[in-house]
């Protein structure tokens, strides 16, 4: 069973993504404005687990279980969700069932996820209303962990300084909320949660968009790159990471004057590097867009 998982996930990325997504979900920043789990109200925390056990089931498209959640590999496995190691609630029709338990932190960024069959005398005695029991110590110490420690991807709003954050939310508008975001965090990856919860608008991944115009952050000389047309390669080429479908990544840039080397981005015909804070402020090239005509 755990090879089989491993196999369909040999890092543990796609569980990682289906739990970062679901956290999103939950605080549905375009609607609230959201970003800490703590805002959350106590029903909502306790539909967190009902949410990733049907997220991680459309993820890797599990068959439907007999008399458990999932069937994987011809093998009738439970979910179990908690916000802490020792969280999970085993019902008693999981006895003799292998369980998936998953636990996650936004805090620290961390999650795990493990497999266990669920015996008698891995329970504590007594439990809640629903009979409900906890693993014992001996229990947990039973858990086979699929992967090594694996990292959350990060609540970027979660993480942030006081200082930025207040920056960013205190702008007067959509625009230049977002703008405020793409000049106080360079060089990262801005996911499109992050967007949406700070521009709260239908159109908050345009808004991401038009950061790099002109008019915006490109006359102080920032690049606002995303997953499309150039954007990738000069990524790359400035050494940054690379953004992915809903993602952005902001970097200021200024001109160099030398050979082309790594680290260095040809745009336009003229080669640009990142911009060191000593370096005067500039406007950054535009890059050249695919024209895009609305169906008549």
């Amino acid at each position: 069973m755990a090879d089989y998982i491993r196999s369909a996930d040999p890092d543990g990325e796609r569980v990682g993504e289906v739990l970062r997504d679901t956290y999103d979900q939950l605080l549905d920043g375009q609607n609230t404005g959201r970003w800490d789990w703590l805002t959350l109200r106590k029903t909502e925390k306790t539909h967190m687990g009902t949410l990733v056990e049907i997220n991680l089931h459309r993820e890797f498209d599990f068959d439907d279980g007999d008399k458990m959640d999932y069937r994987i590999a011809g093998i009738d496995v439970d979910c179990k969700f908690s916000q802490a190691i020792g969280g999970w609630e085993m019902p008693p029709e999981s006895l003799g069932h292998l369980c998936l338990v998953v636990w996650a932190s936004d805090d620290l960024a961390r999650w795990e996820a493990g497999l266990i069959r669920v015996r008698e005398h891995l329970l504590r005695p007594g439990g809640n209303r629903d009979a409900k029991r906890r693993l014992t110590d001996e229990g947990e110490s039973r858990i086979l962990w699929l992967y090594d420690k694996p990292a959350l991807p990060e609540n970027l709003l979660l993480h942030l300084g006081e200082e930025a954050r207040e920056r960013i939310f205190t702008a007067s508008s959509g625009q230049r909320r977002i703008n405020e975001l793409f000049r106080s965090v360079t060089g990262r990856i801005i996911r499109r949660a992050v967007i949406l919860t700070v521009a709260m608008q239908d159109d908050s991944l345009k808004r991401a968009r038009d950061a790099r115009l002109p008019k915006h952050l490109g006359s102080e000389g920032y690049l606002v790159l995303g997953h499309q047309e150039q954007d990738p390669l000069v990524a790359a080429a400035l050494d940054l990471p690379v953004p992915r479908k809903g993602e952005f990544i902001s970097i200021r840039v200024t001109p160099h004057h030398g050979e082309p080397c790594a680290g260095v981005a040809e745009i336009n015909g003229t080669l640009w590097r990142v911009a060191d804070p000593h370096d005067p402020p500039g406007v950054a090239p535009q890059l050249s867009r695919v024209s895009r005509r609305t169906a008549g």
